[in-house]
């Protein structure tokens, strides 16, 4: 079983014991799927618990090793993520993990997750005329939004890719974050043992490539630890990691060595403002990377009023959007030296429980 992989205690005493439990469950309808991965809705056939199950497919073949090492480490870094937010009591508003095991009948890594009813909040927004949801509601969702990342950033983590709406009896608008393949370690999130589970994500993904050897068979142990490839500079042709539209502006100008905490506050402004808008801060018609730092560098977004064609929104949160798209990460709202209360504490978001 490659290192990192885990189980919680209430789910299964050891790894092999989940992977047993982990082929039992009964699997029902897809949920949803990913550029790597497929989630499944299951049942416990004996305790009738329910849980999500997301299969990764390990690329496999002839001139495939280096997929297979990407494919891989997002795992391995998804599954430190799980282990630290475990490790952290499972803080809510991010999804929990209860084992990631790899299933060698099939090569794939599965992972157990909190049973979450969905939709995601992209298919919500289609669901809405204009696409559009009310202020008050969207508030509500981007307070917790902001909790979670808040709760990601205290333990070096650095986002989320997804959110879910997870509604609860006495909250209906409760969205929880999902995906954390994609995640990275803060800067400065060091390997020192008092630091904490800082540096989490890359160790996994250097473990990963360390033990690669042991289930591709024959491959060599892969090199190069746990860089995502060249992030250089725009003209470098850097790695880009997440959606497009979500990525802040030092992303797109210097790469992803530029990945500050500031630039999930950057996105979850750009989330606010298509709940609210119906629509992309930026819309670039086309051009790629490229053309969209053009129009974020060149163009402040639009926030038509009623009249205009545009939603009913106050002006404290056309100001909450406003400083969370603020081009300057260091100026930006949560950017700053309160970083996370910046963001929580803003009138627009006080009360939003």
């Amino acid at each position: 079983m490659p290192p990192f992989c885990f189980s919680t205690p209430d789910f299964a005493a050891t790894t092999q014991a989940a992977l047993s439990r982990a082929r039992a469950l009964k699997l029902g309808n897809e949920l949803g799927h990913g550029s790597i991965s497929r989630v499944a809705e299951a049942v416990c056939p004996t305790t009738w618990e329910r849980f999500a199950v997301k299969r990764v497919g390990l690329p496999s073949g002839a001139g495939k090793e280096a997929q297979r090492l990407s494919v891989l480490q997002r795992v391995a870094r998804e599954a430190a993520v799980a282990q630290a937010l475990a490790t952290a009591g499972n803080p809510d508003g991010l999804v929990r993990h209860y084992a990631c095991v790899y299933d060698s009948e099939a090569d794939a890594v599965l992972l157990v997750m909190q049973a979450c009813t969905g939709p995601c909040l992209a298919e919500l927004r289609r669901r809405q005329p204009g696409g559009r949801l009310p202020e008050a509601r969207v508030l509500r969702m981007l307070a917790s939004v902001g909790r979670s990342l808040a709760a990601l950033h205290s333990l070096g983590i650095l986002a989320a890719e997804n959110v879910l709406l997870h509604s609860t009896d006495s909250d209906p608008d409760h969205v929880v974050l999902v995906d954390f393949d994609l995640c990275r370690d803060a800067p400065g999130a060091g390997a020192s043992a008092d630091n904490g589970p800082g540096g989490s994500c890359e160790r996994a993904a250097a473990e990963a490539a360390a033990a690669f050897a042991s289930i591709t068979p024959g491959a060599s142990s892969a090199q190069g630890g746990g860089g995502s490839g060249n992030e250089g500079g725009q003209g470098g042709g850097f790695v880009v990691w997440g959606t497009a539209e979500y990525l802040a502006y030092e992303l797109l100008k210097d790469g992803a060595s530029a990945y500050a905490p500031a630039s999930d506050w950057w996105a979850l402004g750009v989330l606010g403002y298509e709940l609210l808008y119906g629509r992309s801060p930026w819309i670039c018609g086309g051009g790629g990377l490229e053309a969209l730092l053009h129009r974020v560098s060149h163009y402040s977004p639009p926030f038509p009023s009623p009249a205009e064609g545009g939603p009913q929104v106050g002006p404290s949160t056309v100001q909450l959007l406003r400083g969370l798209l603020r081009q300057r990460a260091d100026v930006r709202l949560g950017g700053g030296p309160g970083r996370a209360q910046e963001v929580l504490g803003h009138a627009a978001l006080r009360g939003c429980s």
